[in-house]
């Protein structure tokens, strides 16, 4: 079976769920995550899914564990959309991987926020 973009994306979503742990995801953080990731999704990625998959997905659960941790520093109950936001961009910044997506239109963290 062939790679897709809709399939690739639920595996993202499985790992970054991994990676959280048991810290509640807000539904603005689930979208945060889809809207970052959903179109680094290209076509040269589905074609090298099959060996890029443990790199990348790896990559997701660490933006799951940061998440998670931000939240629990905080002392809030679930994961918020810029907890989802500054992780990405951390794990972003620090993996050197060509399939880290750019960061979105929009979202460009201030700086001394990462």
């Amino acid at each position: 079976m062939a790679y897709s973009q809709e399939g690739i994306m639920s595996q993202i979503m499985v790992a970054f769920g991994q990676g959280t742990g048991n810290t509640r995801v807000s539904q603005e953080a689930a979208l945060q995550l889809r809207t970052i990731y959903y179109p680094a999704i290209t076509d040269e990625l589905t074609g090298r899914w099959e060996t890029e998959a443990v790199q990348v997905l790896e990559r997701v659960r660490a933006i799951g564990r940061l998440a998670a941790h931000r939240a629990d520093s905080t002392g809030s109950t679930s994961i918020t959309l810029e907890d989802v936001t500054t992780s990405a961009k951390t794990v972003k910044d620090g993996s050197g991987s060509p399939f880290c997506p750019p960061d979105p239109p929009g979202l460009a963290l201030p700086a001394g926020a990462a």
